[in-house]
């Protein structure tokens, strides 16, 4: 489910930290795996850091409130500080469904190390039919209507970029290595355009297959 130390680091980028976001069925794991094996910074799956009192109200088909993912959110962060501490980088999947939850996570963070969150985005339809075919995960299919009506979306001041989660992995995977390879090294990914951020960065993004 993660790996907690790089494998080949990618040559000409400096470790930072990046959350993949979205609601359930997304594939926020299979992206950040993706990024893991193409940059070699450790990744972390956020669902392992949930208590088992939320992960067994979870897959009683009870949601989460604000109350029930405070300490998820304080060992989310946690990890993220110590990937920094190290200035190893890393890479968190992580829903972090509201505004506050991903403030939290970056929270003390010096600015270069502040996450990049990249969104991944699809419609209730398409993300309904991906979560009938999944299966051995604690969250049912029957929780997607509240993680949507929770979900708020990444605002202009935030630091993320959003992509459509239907396409192609690696068409996805390629955009985002582009865009990190063109941010400058104060690791603030707002800080100035990308050559392809052409479109604001909270717009969602199909890459080409």
């Amino acid at each position: 489910m993660q790996a907690d130390t790089p494998t080949t680091l990618r040559p000409g980028l400096r470790p930072r930290l990046i959350v993949v976001m979205g609601v359930s069925g997304t594939g926020k794991t299979t992206f950040a795996t993706a990024l893991h094996e193409a940059l070699g910074w450790p990744w972390q799956d956020a669902d392992p850091l949930h208590s088992a009192a939320s992960r067994a109200k979870m897959a009683a088909g009870i949601a989460l409130d604000d109350q029930d993912r405070a300490g998820w959110l304080t060992r989310c962060h946690d990890w993220l500080a110590r990937q920094a501490a190290r200035g190893e980088g890393g890479i968190l999947a992580c829903s972090a469904l509201k505004r506050r939850y991903r403030d939290r996570l970056g929270l003390g963070l010096p600015a270069p190390w502040q996450p990049i969150i990249i969104h991944l985005c699809a419609s209730p339809a398409q993300l309904a039919e991906r979560l009938t075919q999944r299966t051995n995960h604690f969250m049912p299919a029957s929780l997607l209507p509240s993680q949507l009506a929770t979900l708020e979306p990444p605002q202009p001041d935030e630091l993320a970029w959003s992509f459509d989660a239907t396409a192609p992995v690696q068409a996805t995977l390629t955009h985002v290595l582009a865009r990190l390879a063109a941010l400058p090294d104060t690791g603030q990914a707002g800080s100035q355009p990308t050559p392809q951020q052409d479109m604001a960065a909270w717009d969602i993004i199909t890459p080409a297959p």
